[in-house]
């Protein structure tokens, strides 16, 4: 049975005229029983694939540039994460889609997704699906164990039940008691429990974890990898089984599992793993073979060797296929000029042909075991996983790397030479600013649209009497302004009576060691401290507290006779029933602590901020923005800069009210 769509524009379905006449391809429509399947998921609410979808999107560029990449991503996540949300499960489909959003956050620097994150994992109290379970049902610890390892203060209670969980079944020998099949027996498995295996031992430094990993893939390869075809069968039934042309069965979201699988656990594989190098010649034969099978219009079909039956594109197996490559190439296992253009070409397919006005992302589908039919509107949690991850690794592959002179904003991909200010004039008094990318974004200029602070403070002072000098680096913590030498750079600068507002929060609750920023801090204000060896900066290093980083600030200030005053940070544009949300519970709550117990002087910049927007509402707040949610542009930078000097003008001693001109002297005090 066949029937003719439309893939371009509107989703169309019509007579065999109209159709032709708008370009459509001729495609098989589901069968009776695939039909039964995809009912099913929806039901479960794994996804949907309504009959009129929609438009196609056009406002995304398949450009491989950060901008275009981060855009198009997060507007596929946003549209996930509000359609998945009142239905989190923690079955496999879901735990996919939950990765992504912990890549979406890591690349893009945007706390929503790894906030959402938490609340389900707090939600489901960090447990599994089922005891004994297999490895569909451990693809969730995946996220609970990354927000365990990325999270600063470890939370022992995600790692007491992954724990429990995985040691019920390290030593059986088989699946299940009574199940004779490996544990592994069907090559989803791979994407599914062996990253989690992995990111167990990074968080215990066990190493049972990863010899059980090791010996399972060992029984897994086995069996499913074809030495002729270069690719895995779906599982060991599938050896000798042909399709209807003849040909072997190969399933594109097959090789995208595995893929994707190894290069989730090569994230945290030790380096000296004896098996290191087979996943990464596994991987090279994978992308090798993969690369040779692309379609004409970028994709793969569900079928890998058989077009001519299933010449439908597949979204979910070319997303991870995609993943994998930009992750061979970010590591240096694959060779850019090689692979490069098999990424692009994927990439223009999916963001031109598949995605929805509203951000769903299409064919993708329906859940299997094996090569199926599904309409171009089917659209599954576990697809649209895999386009996230594959999103997130291609913004690490398009973002240059920080270079020593040069500095990343915390928008991702901004980049700009540091030319950091010293006093104007050095006789005089100096106000110094330290701080991120939300006090000085990139070289201050207004470049993107986006302006820190810090760049439109002196309009409020009389700089014939006082110097300001905006020091702030875009895309810094608390900890890295202080180990990358920013902060012994500025203290060189800093003569007694000088004033110095310091102000971080939105780049520290990232990872502490991952190989593209390394620049979080451990949550809270205690004495908790880690050692980690930093992939950037390619040192040993002993991370602290963020509580402890804003200590040194204040204590090594004073010790140069300055005047250290704290800000909290600024507010994020993120709204919750009609008011901006508060950082009380984190960074604007440590920052106050830090404060009370140093006895030094605060400026609540994110309760003073967050008060006007909502004063203000939704509506206007919105032009002040240049980017989704964190940095202003020229006029909501002047507005901020302005609540500073509202904030100092609150202290119970100013020491810059004599240094204020006339407009500065306009502005009101706050009034807590």
């Amino acid at each position: 049975m066949k029937m003719r769509i439309r893939r371009a524009g509107a989703f169309l379905l019509g007579t065999a005229l109209a159709s032709l006449a708008c370009g459509a391809q001729e495609l098989p429509k589901p069968t009776p029983a695939m039909q039964a399947g995809i009912d099913k998921d929806t039901s479960r609410h794994f996804g949907d694939a309504p009959i009129d979808p929609g438009p196609l999107a056009t406002d995304v560029s398949p450009a491989l540039d950060t901008a275009a990449v981060d855009h198009v991503t997060r507007k596929v996540a946003d549209w996930d994460l509000a359609r998945s949300r009142p239905y989190w499960d923690q079955i496999w489909t879901e735990s996919v889609m939950y990765a992504g959003f912990m890549a979406v956050s890591d690349a893009t620097g945007d706390p929503k997704y790894r906030d959402a994150m938490t609340s389900m994992a707090e939600g489901f109290h960090y447990g599994f699906r089922s005891k004994l379970s297999n490895a569909d049902d451990e693809s969730i610890a995946q996220t609970y164990l990354e927000l365990y390892l990325q999270g600063g203060k470890k939370n022992q209670a995600i790692l007491d039940s992954v724990r429990a969980n995985l040691d019920q079944v390290i030593d059986l020998p088989t699946l299940r008691p009574g199940d004779p099949r490996i544990p592994w027996w069907w090559c989803d498995a791979l994407f599914m429990a062996p990253p989690v295996w992995a990111r167990m031992y990074a968080a215990t430094g066990e190493h049972k974890y990863i010899d059980y990993l090791d010996a399972q893939w060992a029984k897994s390869y086995e069996p499913m990898w074809d030495k002729d075809e270069h690719l895995y069968a779906r599982d060991a039934s599938f050896v000798n089984k042909l399709g209807p042309n003849g040909k072997k069965i190969f399933w594109s979201r097959g090789e995208g599992w595995v893929m994707g699988g190894i290069a989730r656990t090569l994230q945290y594989l030790p380096k000296d793993d004896p098996r290191r190098e087979f996943y990464i010649q596994n991987l090279k034969d994978l992308a090798a073979r993969t690369a040779q099978l692309q379609d004409a219009d970028g994709l793969w079909h569900s079928s890998m060797l058989d077009g001519k039956d299933f010449p439908a594109p597949e979204v979910s197996g070319s997303a991870l296929i995609v993943f994998g490559m930009a992750y061979g190439i970010n590591e240096g296992f694959l060779d850019v000029a090689t692979y490069k253009p098999v990424i692009e070409r994927a990439w223009r397919a999916m963001v031109t042909q598949h995605i929805y006005a509203d951000g769903r992302l299409g064919d993708i589908q329906q859940t299997g075991a094996e090569p199926a039919y599904y309409l171009p509107s089917s659209s599954f949690h576990y697809g649209v996983g895999g386009f996230m991850l594959a999103g997130a690794e291609l913004h690490r592959m398009v973002t240059p790397r920080v270079a020593p002179d040069t500095v990343a904003t915390t928008d991702p991909g901004v980049y700009a030479k540091l030319h950091l200010q010293t006093p104007a004039n050095p006789k005089l008094r100096s106000i110094f600013l330290v701080g991120d990318s939300t006090v000085r974004n990139g070289n201050g200029d207004g470049a993107h649209n986006q302006m820190g602070w810090g760049d439109e403070l002196a309009q409020f002072f009389d700089t014939s009497k006082v110097n300001i000098v905006n020091r702030a680096i875009g895309g810094r913590s608390s900890r890295t302004y202080i180990s990358e030498g920013h902060w012994a750079e500025t203290l060189k600068l800093v003569k007694p009576g000088d004033v110095i507002l310091i102000q971080f929060g939105h780049n520290d609750s990232g990872p502490l060691d991952d190989k593209d920023r390394a620049r979080g801090s451990i949550n809270g204000v205690g004495d908790e401290a880690k050692e980690v060896d930093n992939p950037v900066r390619h040192v040993h290093e002993t991370v602290y507290s963020f509580g402890h980083y804003m200590d040194q600030y204040v204590k090594e200030a004073r010790a140069k006779g300055a005047i250290p005053i704290l800000c909290t940070l600024i507010p994020r544009k993120t709204w919750k029933d009609g008011h901006i949300e508060r950082q009380t519970s984190t960074y604007r709550g440590w920052t106050m602590a830090i404060a009370e117990r140093d006895r030094v002087p605060l400026i609540d910049l994110n309760e003073i901020i967050a008060r006007r927007y909502d004063a203000m509402g939704e509506a206007a707040v919105e032009p002040l923005f240049g980017d989704p949610h964190t940095h202003t542009t020229a006029a909501g930078a002047t507005m901020n800069a302005e609540a500073v000097v509202s904030g100092l003008k609150a202290l119970k001693h100013d020491p810059v009210a004599r240094d204020l001109s006339d407009k500065g002297n306009a502005v009101v005090a706050y009034k807590p």
